[in-house]
């Protein structure tokens, strides 16, 4: 006798399992349906590979979805006696569901890109309506529409609940999320895998799934013996791609062809550069165009380097990702025979620069040796960099790019370090950091480890001295994002926690060979970097919108106020002014001050929503 039978109440549960696990997965089927629409099965860019992967694929996202979509009805349903607000909460929730992702599957036929809370935002607040404009019988039909899916779930939940037997088999239903949790894993398990083989075929299919969160594991498979791909295999199809980047071809032709050093440290806060904590790159500012209010494209690594590298803001991360496009820059310096020195002092392949804006040049990647300190790798970058600085030969430009790493927390130093001032922290206790603790000493730590890199970075202007290039290098000095020591009040430490200047705002020293030092007042953001270089050092002739959002650093600044669209790992934010409007992934916005507190008026400024929304929509195929 099945062990349902044992118990009336122990059997009323196990049917309403059953029905919940009937109810999911019918519509985890019509998800798919719905969401499947936008996938080209028949003629998809990753060929046979990725129509195999989506077809493992697909059914664990929505499986995976569906599941937590159904856990308050599930939750419901294990009191006693109530199975018709365990079925209402169901269809509740399953039907919300489906509306959104009906929602999506427009949003992404039009625009290329999933469903977002900026979106959301600009969908009910009003701002989409100079893009798109609702009539009073749209507005019908979309009621007819909500009312058709509620109504249709409705009837399958009664269907299922009618279909099922009082007494359902308990093997039935284990065997069922068994299957659902082989799908899910299996997933998951050949997107670390392909991930880690650079495998475009599969990786080009995630910006298919609505909300996607692929896990990535190349170190672990790495471990595991998988031979981590160092290229990325082409797409069957670059025509299906999702990415209109560039808008046009490039028409590039450089003269001059002067060589470019880019250097950045890692969090440098704005207000560290001064005459004793960066001596150096200070004496450099003196004779530089040095932008006093520069902003990162976003308060972590992965978006504050990918603004500075593509021109474009880090909205953009998950496709040229999934594509695996590199950055245009290193094309146009490839085809005016640049010698490329690219170094990073921790691994350009994590988070992944290396199939992102170094997609194309990533076996000029070098990366310092890991057995060395932080310190040490810093010193070995520079060192390394000299020598091909000192050895490239007459009549060769070359573009040198530096990612120092001894200023990111716990802030390393080499071994005897001076502090530059006391009382200095040995270490960071990040346990110790809260509301109330002192940060003058972790402040004071940074500032060393800041004084450290600068003197790097004097080594490396030395360099172009020595080498006789002085007059004839464009030298930036930069942060990929900068660093918060609790400046706010509000508990807030490191990066990617907020988009406040303390985590945003970076020195930007441009020295421009010939050109007379000044100190610029404009609002400026990495996404700014390449169109200025394009154009004034490699001769593009485009408009800057055919490649990038940013503007040009060497042109008259505009007149109009400027937004700025920054990214972290789980909000996006719009910059106007001091203010800036934060959306965090629930589709909540909020309007915060420079002290990072909530002001009186909540509404998002259009005019703000629409430039965003023109920059993340400008390179995505409509």
């Amino acid at each position: 006798m099945d062990a349902t039978a044992a118990s009336p109440a122990l059997a009323r549960r196990w049917h309403r399992l059953a029905w919940a696990s009937l109810f999911t997965v019918l519509s985890a089927v019509i998800a798919i349906l719905v969401s499947g629409s936008n996938i080209p099965w028949s003629n998809n860019p990753g060929g046979t590979l990725g129509r195999a992967y989506l077809a493992v694929a697909v059914p664990g996202h929505f499986l995976a979805f569906g599941t937590l979509v159904m856990l308050p009805a599930l939750a419901i349903g294990l009191w006693p006696r109530r199975p018709r607000a365990m079925i209402m909460t169901a269809v509740a929730c399953q039907g919300l569901w489906l509306c959104l992702l009906l929602v999506d599957a427009k949003v992404f036929a039009l625009y290329r890109f999933h469903l977002n809370a900026m979106v959301l935002n600009m969908v009910f607040g009003g701002a989409m309506q100079d893009q798109v404009s609702l009539s009073w019988s749209n507005w019908l039909q979309i009621a007819g529409v909500v009312a058709a899916v509620f109504a249709a779930q409705a009837l399958l939940a009664w269907g299922c609940w009618r279909l099922l037997p009082p007494r359902p088999r308990r093997a039935w239903v284990l065997a069922g999320w068994t299957t659902a949790a082989v799908l899910m894993a299996a997933g998951q398990i050949a997107t670390a895998y392909y991930d880690a083989r650079g495998e475009r075929a599969v990786v080009s299919q995630w910006a298919y799934l609505p909300w996607a969160q692929p896990i990535t594991a190349k170190r672990q498979m790495r471990a595991m013996g998988v031979p981590v791909a160092d290229r990325a295999a082409p797409l069957t199809d670059p025509k299906l791609s999702e990415l209109a980047y560039p808008s046009a071809p490039l028409r590039c032709q450089s003269h001059q062809r002067p060589n470019v050093l880019v250097v950045v440290l890692e969090s440098l806060r704005a207000d560290a550069l001064d005459p004793r904590t960066m001596p150096g790159t200070w004496a450099l500012a003196q004779r530089s165009q040095v932008y006093d209010h520069h902003y990162s494209t976003g308060n972590a690594t992965r978006f504050g380097l990918f603004g500075l590298l593509y021109g474009l803001p880090g909205g953009y991360w998950q496709p040229m990702l999934a594509e695996q496009r590199g950055s245009v820059l290193f094309d146009v310096l490839k085809q005016q025979g640049y010698a490329l020195y690219l170094h990073g002092s921790a691994p350009l392949y994590s988070p992944e620069f290396d199939r992102t804006a170094f997609a194309d040049v990533r076996e000029l990647l070098q990366t310092a040796p890991a057995a060395l300190s932080v310190a040490e790798r810093d010193r070995h970058v520079v060192d390394t960099l000299r020598a091909e600085i000192s050895s490239t030969p007459a009549g060769t430009p070359w573009f040198g790019f530096a990612f120092l790493d001894a200023t990111h927390a716990p802030y390393h130093l080499p071994e005897g370090y001076p502090a530059l001032d006391t009382p200095m922290a040995a270490d960071i206790d990040f346990l110790a950091l809260d509301q109330d603790h002192d940060a003058t000493p972790e402040r004071n730590r940074y500032r060393t480890a800041v004084h450290y890199a600068d003197s790097l970075v004097s080594q490396l202007l030395q360099s172009l001295h020595e080498a006789g290039v002085e007059d004839n290098t464009i030298v930036l000095v930069t942060g990929d994002h900068a660093e918060e020591f609790n400046d706010l009040g509000l508990n807030y430490w490191g990066h990617n926690g907020n988009f406040s200047d303390h985590q945003l705002q970076v020195p930007f020293v441009l020295h421009w060979p010939a050109m007379a030092a000044s100190r610029q007042a404009r609002t400026s953001s990495h996404e700014d970097w390449v169109p200025t270089l394009m154009r004034h050092g490699l001769g593009c002739e485009n408009p800057l919108e055919d490649f990038s959002t940013g503007q040009d650093l060497l042109a008259p600044a505009p007149l109009a106020p400027r937004s700025l669209l920054v990214e972290s790992w789980s909000q996006r934010g719009i910059r106007q002014g001091p203010d800036t409007y934060v959306f965090d992934k629930f589709g909540n916005s909020t309007a915060l001050g420079p002290d990072y507190l909530p002001l009186p008026v909540q509404q998002p400024d259009t005019a703000g929503l629409r430039e965003a929304w023109d920059e993340l929509t400008r390179f995505r195929r409509h």
